[in-house]
């Protein structure tokens, strides 16, 4: 009874951890995934690595009480760890919302099927293909082995360093924000020209009615120039996303 209260205790603060992970990890976290999938991957992936922990798990508690601390820690550096790499994908709503908006359709609005709530059009897109990209390369699998490898530094029931978190989500934050602009550069800065460009012609010309003219072009230009960028900008942000996986997997 001993060594099934050990397990039961270990399988415990590992399925804290990995569950909070899970819950808000690209791919396993999104709306549209059932939760039973979440949680058997959960369960799967704690009963595959409670045997080489329970070494170093700190001993069953006296009473509930006692154990409360140390699972509510497993749930927050859980959360750390999966709210870093949702962060990440916040990059791609920016992106959406700043190409919209430079290309003149900001206002058009659909449903959001990874957010779950009405976006505009490029936001929606962006998390759309954000997603698949996740699945194809192969980044759900580094996230759980990520999870997994943060046991190395963050045993279970040891409290994490707050300097080194505060400093990892800040920098989470302003890495998607860094994204979201670089993946929507190529239309911001078209935008910008056109507009000057605009701004000149009906100076020079009044009689031309600049607005029924710059609606449409710059919608068409916009999508064309979102679309022969998009590849590039997809291609730096899986990339930042890998390298943030890593960087926890190393750690």
């Amino acid at each position: 009874m001993d060594w099934l209260t050990q397990y039961a205790w270990v399988g415990a603060l590992l399925f804290a951890r990995l569950g909070s992970v899970l819950m808000l990890a690209p791919g396993w976290g999104e709306q549209v995934t059932p939760a039973t999938i979440r949680l058997a991957a959960a369960v799967l992936v704690t009963a595959a690595l409670a045997p080489s922990l329970v070494a170093v798990a700190p001993p069953p508690p006296a009473s509930i009480g006692e154990g409360f601390p140390l699972v509510l820690t497993e749930i927050v550096i859980g959360l750390v760890i999966g709210g870093g790499a949702r962060l990440m994908m916040s990059a791609l709503q920016v992106a959406g919302a700043v190409v919209g908006i430079s290309s003149g359709l900001g206002f058009a609005q659909q449903i959001d099927p990874i957010a779950s709530q009405t976006s505009a059009v490029f936001a929606g897109f962006f998390s759309l293909m954000g997603v698949v990209l996740i699945m194809d390369a192969g980044l759900h699998r580094l996230m759980i082995e990520a999870a997994a490898e943060s046991y190395e530094m963050f045993p279970p029931g040891a409290l994490p360093p707050l300097g080194d978190t505060s400093v990892f989500v800040t920098e989470a934050v302003s890495a998607s924000f860094r994204l979201g602009l670089q993946i929507a550069a190529p239309v911001l800065i078209f935008s910008l020209i056109f507009n000057l460009s605009l701004g000149l012609v009906a100076r020079l010309i009044p009689q031309v009615q600049v607005f029924m003219i710059a609606l449409p072009l710059s919608v068409l230009l916009g999508l064309a120039i979102a679309a022969l960028g998009l590849g590039g900008g997809f291609l730096v942000w899986i990339e930042e996303m890998e390298r943030q996986a890593q960087l926890l997997s190393v750690q």
